[in-house]
């Protein structure tokens, strides 16, 4: 028996299920298949395809299990396009933190290490378009800091809006899995002086990225991290020491 040495090795064919999921899975992503369009019934997609029914099956339960497709019952039901969010993400992620006996704790430490260097370039790559959306959400937060769900709202847009500037998709991506995790954990409203000290301290922070000062951003923003990182630990320390638990 001989072998070829130009030969490497062989890539893992992966099954005919598989192929015809990650066919569907180009057309959702590409922008071929809009989220919320129905997707071709089994008999198409069998025609399509050149396959068996189960095969077209095996493939739907797949892309449903990577929250690609949602499969409606009932008249005029069937498999329907969505786009996975970031907090499906995190839930996976949440998998490997409890098998590593990962906290809540270590991952406020890893945002730590990491935002001032996603202000950073975010101050180096902003737009103007961009400083005007984080500057609404502010103000939006300022006019009515009571109002802990347009808080909320408002701060996750700053908190997206500066992953984004830092221009880089993949720490947009990582970064803010990271915050979900950690804001996700908080089981109460935020008193009333930390959303205030909060809206201030982003302040500086936007204040610092307009005049494209990068040292000066992220040292705004290790401020911010540092004191929210103080008050997670000084008042849901019990929470943030806990293992992660991952659930479905």
């Amino acid at each position: 028996m001989t072998v070829d040495e130009n030969s490497g090795p062989r890539a893992r064919v992966p099954k005919v299920s598989a192929r015809v999921a990650n066919l569907i899975a180009d057309e959702i992503l590409g922008g071929g298949i809009v989220e919320g369009q129905r997707l071709p019934t089994e008999k198409e997609m069998v025609a399509d395809h050149g396959v068996a029914r189960t095969t077209v099956r095996e493939a739907l339960r797949l892309l449903e299990s990577r929250d690609l497709v949602t499969i409606k019952s009932g008249i005029g039901g069937g498999p329907v396009a969505k786009r996975p969010e970031l907090e499906s993400l995190g839930n996976t992620m949440k998998l490997f933190l409890q098998i590593d006996g990962a906290n809540i704790s270590d991952v406020i430490d890893v945002r730590l290490m990491l935002e001032p260097i996603v202000a950073r370039e975010a101050a180096a790559n902003v737009t103007d378009k961009q400083i005007e959306v984080m500057q609404t959400a502010l103000d939006r937060m300022r006019e009515d800091p009571g109002d802990y769900p347009n808080f909320q709202d408002n701060n996750a847009v700053f908190q997206r809006s500066v992953y984004e500037a830092a221009g880089n998709p993949v720490l947009k991506i990582v970064m803010e899995t990271l915050w979900l995790l950690v804001r996700d954990a908080e089981p109460n409203e935020h008193p009333m002086a930390t959303r205030l000290a909060a809206i201030e301290m982003q302040q500086d922070v936007l204040d610092a990225m307009r005049e494209r000062n990068s040292e000066a951003t992220a040292a705004a923003m290790n401020a911010f991290n540092e004191e929210s990182a103080k008050y997670y630990r000084r008042r849901l320390a019990d929470i943030i020491s806990r293992p992660v638990h991952w659930q479905m």
